[in-house]
């Protein structure tokens, strides 16, 4: 009987990958079509050989996981062995790599702008969040004192001279993305020039060459070269990848302050951009400050030359500098804020007033409040500022609800749960129905304001102890919770302990997902495509965030936690309301008296339920710690 059930398991989890989700992604992206305004790019050629090479990659992976794990490649029936030979001996994940090559060449061959700019992404977002957030994990639960290392490898964190294998490795990481981001924003802006801040720097005319673009590419190929320790090289690396990282999101939302616009007669393909030279003059600096200086005259010609090119030198600059500034010293940006958050976290205070207390948590969410409510009037008028108050109120009385089913004991009288707020949008949809507002415009503002306010409401969460983080083993990552009203110390019993600072990865995705909704109700997509896109990028981030988690009182179910199967449904339902043909709605923008009103009443009303309680009361709702 239960090799019967294995077998059946094992069916349908090759059903659900081979053909369920591929199906779904195609009727996905056919549905979709018309609301995706980027440009398609399609090619016989290249999307067969996409294709090919993807199929290939993938079969690669899987024959390898059978022959020498021992296994499919299931995560429900994981390999026996832990492998490093085959595919795997040149790629982390294999088959996933295949699987995004295999998809993109699939939409390219089809014409597909939907499937090449929604589906592929969005797809393979969710295989990089099912690795951080499961298999990852899973994989060092299961061999805690083996490691794969692979040929395409990040250079070691040591000051060892790079090999010559390093070298090329860590060239190939950074120019191959550079190309394909060229590529793939130079068919997107399309020349169509639309900034306010237009200054051209003039150079001589034999400097407006199409080929001295290619002195930045080939500064960049020497780079590698020139660094002594594989620990800067790893740090030029990622910090090279993150920049373009940095560029292309933005370019892709906000084309005309962020992405290069060069005159007709230069090319993108090859462009090095500005922040990439300076990433690597500060990488050379760090060994050799003569070596350093020589580049800095090098690197002042080649940004002049570049802003020449380009129809806004100004903007062009800052940009590159804000990059540069945020690339180059991620690091030290990632230890400041893990560091503030920490302060945050152990920051409690509390007043007592007879029978009643108000903490100081309660302040970051009341200011959440107001600020969403007040954004949302401001985008769609001072009509709806009443509709969006009422809907707020009952989303909030919903996730009080949930988490009391889910998680409320004696210890947690009145805690809050996310997805109770996102049930609680079905009831409050049809109370301001009834009350005569349009919906659909009330769910899609919203969403736009949904992340900036959950990203706020995440102090809550520090200064509480909730959505604490599992134990952490690198003093880099980790925070610890000392006082004696958190979660972690009183529920928990975590006091003093490395955690994941689980609210702070919460508040970097939201902010991200915020940018992406905010630059969607600017280009005017519908209500509908917008609320989904909200649910399916929460879902994500929710997902790996939740793997991270440590709190005792979340149920584990076949080797998920709770909520990531809940972010698992409400991403399925995301898909399903982006493909519901809404008729984008054009609204005012205004600011009066109401949309102040409500906003102060929204954020007083969210302080009361999330900062005030009952401490000497024992009844239901009373007591927030």
């Amino acid at each position: 009987m239960k090799a019967i059930k294995t077998l059946a398991g094992k069916f349908l989890y090759a059903t659900t990958f081979l053909v369920v989700i591929p199906i779904i992604l195609w009727l996905w992206a056919k549905y979709t079509e018309e609301i995706i305004a980027f440009p398609v790019i399609g090619s016989e050629n290249a999307g067969w050989f996409l294709l090919v090479c993807g199929f290939l990659l993938m079969i690669w992976g899987m024959y390898s996981l059978k022959i020498y794990g021992k296994g499919l490649p299931m995560n429900a029936f994981p390999p026996e062995k832990l492998v490093n030979k085959g595919a795997y001996r040149f790629f982390h994940h294999p088959i996933y790599w295949g699987f995004g090559i295999l998809i993109t060449g699939f939409f390219v061959l089809t014409n597909s702008a939907s499937g090449l700019w929604l589906a592929t992404p969005i797809t393979i977002l969710c295989m990089i969040a099912l690795v951080i957030g499961y298999e990852a994990i899973d994989l060092k639960r299961r061999f805690p004192d083996q490691t794969i290392s692979t040929f395409f490898e990040l250079p070691e964190n040591t000051k060892e001279i790079p090999g010559i294998r390093q070298r090329l490795v860590s060239l190939f990481l950074v120019t191959a993305p550079l190309l394909l981001c060229n590529f793939l924003i130079a068919r997107v802006i399309e020349n169509d020039f639309h900034s306010s801040i237009q200054m051209q720097l003039t150079l001589p005319s034999f400097t407006q060459n199409e080929y001295l673009p290619l002195l930045g590419l080939g500064y960049l190929l020497v780079t590698p070269f020139l660094i002594k320790t594989r620990q800067l090289l790893r740090h030029w690396t990622l910090a090279g990848i993150l920049g373009l990282g940095i560029y292309t999101f933005g370019a892709f939302l906000y084309p005309e302050v962020v992405a290069v616009y060069v005159a007709p007669y230069n090319s993108m393909a090859y462009l090095a951009p500005i922040f990439i030279l300076l990433i690597s003059l500060r990488a050379i600096f760090k060994q050799s400050k003569g070596l350093g200086i020589l580049f800095s005259f090098i690197t002042l010609i080649l940004v002049i030359l570049q802003l020449s090119y380009t129809y806004s030198a100004v903007l062009s600059l800052s940009v590159s500098l804000i990059i540069f500034l945020l690339a180059d010293n991620y690091f030290q940006i990632w230890v400041f804020l893990k560091n503030m958050t920490e302060e945050i976290a152990n920051s409690w205070n509390e007043w007592v007033f007879g029978n009643v207390r108000i903490i100081n948590h309660g302040f970051y969410v009341g200011l959440g409040s107001f600020l969403g409510i007040l954004i949302a009037g401001m985008l769609v008028g001072d009509f709806y500022a009443w509709g969006i108050l009422i809907f707020a109120v009952v989303v909030i009385i919903f996730s009080a609800l949930w988490a009391q089913i889910i998680e409320g004991s004696e210890k947690l009288k009145r805690p809050y749960g996310y997805y109770g707020a996102l049930v609680g949008i079905i009831f409050a949809s049809l109370v301001v129905w009834l009350m005569g507002y349009n919906v659909w415009i009330l769910i899609g503002v919203i969403s736009v304001t949904m992340p900036w306010v959950q990203a706020i409401g995440r102090f809550r969460c520090l200064v509480n102890g909730c959505c604490h983080g599992k134990k952490a083993h690198n003093p880099d990552i980790g925070i610890r919770y000392y006082h004696h009203r958190s979660r972690v110390c009183g529920i928990s019993h975590m006091k003093g302990e490395l955690l994941h600072p689980t609210p702070l990865y919460s508040m970097i995705w939201l902010f991200l997902v915020g940018l992406v909704l905010l630059s969607l109700w600017n280009n005017s997509f519908s209500m509908s495509f917008i609320f989904g896109l909200y649910l399916i990028l929460t879902s994500i981030g929710r997902f790996v965030e939740e793997a991270y988690r440590g709190e005792v009182q979340t149920p584990i179910i076949k080797g998920l936690r709770l909520y990531q199967w809940t972010a698992i449904i409400s991403f399925a339902i995301g898909i399903v309301m982006t493909c519901i043909p809404v008729n984008a709605v054009i609204t005012t923008s205004s600011f009066g008296w109401e949309t102040v009103l409500s906003s102060v009443c929204g954020g007083l009303f969210t302080t009361f339920a999330m900062g005030v309680d009952f401490p000497k009361s024992n009844a239901r709702f009373s007591r927030l710690v």
